[in-house]
């Protein structure tokens, strides 16, 4: 297949299985992408579509497998150590989970995001104090992570001292 083809059929592709992602329709949109050339279905893109699928369908191993496969690919996107330990978080257990930020935030010391999600974790194991410390680290990084954590589940039972929460 010629090389303008070729991409013309990856955006495609993509762009239907997509759709159907958006539609729910999850196996559809996983056989859209099976319909690619191995070489094309291996391509970032794809894998980042293949986890969103599996993502929105609740399918957390597969999710966690193609993150894996993300994080060996791009070592140096911290976005997809937070999608894996967002997977291993329903896939095995919190503390795996936690495990795998407390290394990324190690290595992303400046990224809002491992922080804010490390404080989650946190909150879910009873951690308050340490589940503040990490939100207040999010937030001083990122402030737009003090609205987030207003209406995130995860952090409910430290709504009040959000409410009160100054940032200088």
């Amino acid at each position: 297949m010629r090389p303008d083809k070729e991409k013309l059929k990856f955006k495609k592709t993509l762009s239907y299985a997509n759709g159907y992602r958006e539609l729910g329709m999850f196996k559809e949109a996983l056989e859209e992408i099976a319909t690619l050339s191995e070489r094309l279905a291996s391509r970032l893109e794809a894998l980042q579509l293949k986890l969103a699928i599996f993502f929105d369908a609740k399918d957390w191993a597969a999710a966690e497998c193609v993150a894996k496969e993300l994080t060996i690919r791009e070592p140096a996107d911290p976005g997809n150590l937070v999608n894996l330990a967002f997977a291993v978080r329903r896939s095995q257990s919190i503390a795996k989970a936690k495990a795998i930020l407390a290394d990324a935030a190690k290595r992303f010391p400046n990224v809002a995001i491992i922080h804010y999600n490390l404080a989650c974790y946190d909150c879910q194991d009873g951690e308050i104090k340490s589940a503040k410390e990490k939100l207040v680290q999010a937030i001083s990084i990122d402030p737009k992570y003090l609205e987030t954590a207003k209406s995130d589940e995860d952090l409910a039972t430290l709504a009040e001292w959000l409410d009160n929460l100054e940032i200088a």
